[in-house]
């Protein structure tokens, strides 16, 4: 299903949430071409989530926040690549890659990190991402553990999806920091292509998303309730017009 576009003023219009967290939500609009930050606003760390990858980790757990387009109740995340940068920007290498959550066939968790984005992991479908059957429950249903070569600061996330009009992709990540689940990840809206995502000691900022911000269905949670709606409402409006 082709992703439908928007009209320029509802685009210019659209406000999303870069990082939620249970408290205050800092807002930004999505690029999809721009590299220039998403937000001017950082989010004070351990503030409103717990998980800060720059505060140094050597394990990071990559969760769905949301669900995927695709209509079949047995659909998997695809996730194509998973890259990360050091505190001196340079790219961290050899990373390795486990699924909490089990695997498609053939499309094991190391695909996430193999360097290519022509190949990709998938989670178990039996879970079932579909947003036709999701519910809370399966918030981090489809989880990916990445192990770093040692501790390291993490400045920079890059997340690959299939792009646009990718019937696999979702639109909400969980983030997060060590070997287990938090009660509070880092969570932030990503593109279904290209998403950066970068980090100081304040916190985390989304930097770029390429292409632009698209909705599937809602993540879970009760400070971006009212901004999601929000979304919605736009999104639905900008549908009435198109």
């Amino acid at each position: 299903m082709a992703r439908p576009s928007l009209r320029l003023f509802w685009a210019a219009a659209v406000a999303l949430p870069v990082v939620i967290g249970d408290g205050e939500i800092f807002l930004s609009s999505s690029s999809s071409t721009s590299s220039a930050p998403v937000s001017s606003d950082w989010t004070a760390s351990n503030v409103t989530y717990d998980c800060n990858p720059y505060e140094g980790q050597e394990f990071l757990i990559f969760g769905n926040g949301n669900g995927i387009t695709s209509g079949s109740c047995y659909a998997s995340w695809d996730l194509h690549e998973i890259q990360l940068w050091d505190e001196n920007g340079v790219q961290i290498q050899n990373l390795g890659a486990v699924s909490l959550t089990g695997s498609d066939n053939g499309y094991e968790a190391w695909k996430a990190v193999d360097g290519t984005e022509s190949e990709f992991w998938a989670g178990d479908h039996d879970v079932g991402m579909s947003c036709s059957c999701w519910n809370s429950g399966k918030l981090d249903g489809q989880a990916i553990r990445i192990q770093l070569p040692g501790w390291k600061k993490v400045s920079k996330i890059t997340l690959t999806q299939g792009g646009a009009g990718n019937a696999w992709a979702i639109s909400e990540i969980r983030i997060h920091c060590g070997t287990s689940y938090q009660s509070n990840p880092l969570r932030s809206q990503i593109s279904f292509g290209y998403t950066d995502i970068e980090c100081n000691d304040n916190g985390c900022q989304t930097t770029r998303m390429d292409p632009a911000y698209y909705h599937t269905c809602n993540m879970v949670s009760r400070a971006s309730s009212c901004c999601l709606i929000m979304t919605a409402l736009l999104l639905g409006c900008s549908a009435v017009f198109w």
